[in-house]
């Protein structure tokens, strides 16, 4: 019987929002891998095996985008589905974040981490 856990790797630099919300994705089912440094992500996530990446966009050094990127790049066809992570209203080189911007860069959405707790989960459990 295989009944593998869904894996999530959460990529962000505010270290009590990763432990909140990883505890929550936890409790909902799924197995967790959280990073507060983006580099070390870089590294770890191709050999994660990963269903899902939550993706912050503002950290210090480097930025969700040129993680994506990176991440892309090296994986290509086995990129995990990816969601980036925002604050309300974030604009990024005078970009505004959302759907559109998040699907037309290649990830799968986005989501902001005011929003319910209860409300992001379900929207992960949708996309895996």
């Amino acid at each position: 019987m295989n009944s593998r856990k869904q894996k999530i790797i959460v990529v962000d630099d505010e270290i009590s929002f990763l432990s909140i919300f990883s505890k929550a994705l936890e409790n909902a089912g799924f197995e967790v891998r959280g990073f507060s440094d983006p580099k070390e992500a870089i590294k770890q996530i191709p050999i994660e095996r990963a269903d899902l990446i939550l993706l912050d966009i503002t950290m210090p050094e480097i930025d969700g985008f040129v993680v994506f990127e990176q991440l892309k790049n090296y994986l290509g066809s086995k990129m995990p589905k990816t969601i980036f992570l925002t604050n309300l209203g974030e604009t990024v080189a005078g970009t505004s974040i959302d759907e559109y911007f998040a699907k037309n860069i290649g990830a799968e959405g986005y989501v902001k981490k005011t929003d319910d707790l209860n409300v992001i989960i379900q929207k992960i459990k949708q996309l895996i």
